[in-house]
């Protein structure tokens, strides 16, 4: 939070010398005495109330402090009346003490009570101002931060929304999709139908996963099964995957899709098929592969960050990848919907 003004070193010399000689002279107008000013403005009453102005200043700023310090446990209307009425009380007290002692030391004589409740009305005035200045600050700030705070908020939806997008999308498969149907045109007409029927299959799935946070197993199985088909045209390695799942549960609609597009995209390609397992746990769904990483790009927890973490939101438990000699196992958290 950026410091109020009144705590800066420059505000604390020069003000008390303005507000001084502003005291003064509501002093001289309350008391009829203006003619003074012809004669003598710079007289001793002139850097008394400079003086004093300083002293008011200090307290009521080490006031703001000392409240601010303070834990904040009543209500916030009754906190800030205890404020004002404790420091307008000091204030009083302070001014009282200071005026009593110059009049009783060096003018020789008591202040009456209508020259005590002039000074102490217009510094009182000053301390109530320090404290609507410091609410004002604080209210400013707080109005400032949830402006901010929704526009950093705003941004990372829009980055968010993008990448999902980015991700939904995927222009890297959907090229070399149409570069196949390209090809397959001039050699095996029939074939491009079929190409065509996968590429809507998977992308109607992968574009309508956006409306709903959770599918069941089997509608993510189908759509890897769409996927699966669409590499067989592609100029990628060719997979075969299995696996037999005996439980209903929920996963994140794209999860499987994403881990196996990036074991394909991070794998060398050969012309042999590589086999993709899948392992039904209690609690977690196993992904199991003989891993051949290329030298460039290979596949790690960074692989799938943001994968990790929507996942993050439905599960303490993160997706995890081990690592044993050849064998590599990806293990991802089963979901449920709690009753």
């Amino acid at each position: 939070m950026k410091k109020l003004f009144v705590h800066l070193p420059l505000f604390r010399l020069l003000s008390p010398l303005f507000s001084g000689v502003l005291v003064y002279l509501l002093l001289l107008l309350i008391n009829n005495n203006v003619e003074q000013l012809q004669e003598q403005f710079l007289g001793e009453e002139l850097y008394v109330c400079i003086g004093l102005s300083f002293l008011i200043q200090e307290v009521s700023r080490l006031l703001l402090l000392l409240f601010k310090k303070l834990p904040q446990r009543l209500p916030f209307i009754l906190a800030l009346l205890i404020q004002v009425v404790a420091s307008l009380i000091v204030c009083i007290s302070v001014v009282t003490l200071a005026i009593y002692i110059y009049y009783k030391y060096v003018s020789g004589y008591s202040p009456n009570s209508e020259e005590l409740w002039n000074f102490n009305s217009i510094f009182a005035a000053i301390t109530f101002i320090y404290i609507l200045l410091n609410l004002s600050h604080h209210y400013l700030y707080k109005v400032n931060t949830k402006k901010l705070n929704d526009e950093l908020l705003r941004k990372q939806l829009v980055e968010e929304d993008f990448i999902q997008f980015k991700n939904e999308i995927n222009p890297t498969l959907l090229f070399d999709s149409l570069e196949s149907i390209i090809v397959l045109a001039k050699q095996d007409k029939e074939e491009v139908d079929d190409l065509i029927d996968t590429i809507a299959s998977t992308y109607r799935y992968v574009l309508s996963k956006g409306k709903r946070q959770l599918v069941l197993i089997e509608e993510e199985l189908q759509a890897v099964e769409h996927l699966v088909k669409l590499f067989d045209f592609l100029p990628y390695r060719k997979l075969n995957f299995k696996g037999t799942i005996n439980s209903s549960f929920l996963v994140v609609p794209g999860s499987l899709l994403k881990l196996v597009e990036t074991i394909v995209k991070t794998s060398i390609v050969q012309e042999k098929p590589m086999a993709i397992n899948l392992v039904e746990g209690d609690t977690f769904l196993g992904i199991e592969y003989k891993h051949n990483d290329k030298i460039s790009e290979q596949f790690n927890i960074d692989s799938i960050t943001e994968l990790q973490s929507v996942y993050s939101i439905y599960s303490e438990e993160p997706i995890s990848i081990f690592d044993q000699e050849e064998i590599r196992f990806i293990k991802i958290p089963k979901l449920q919907v709690k009753a």
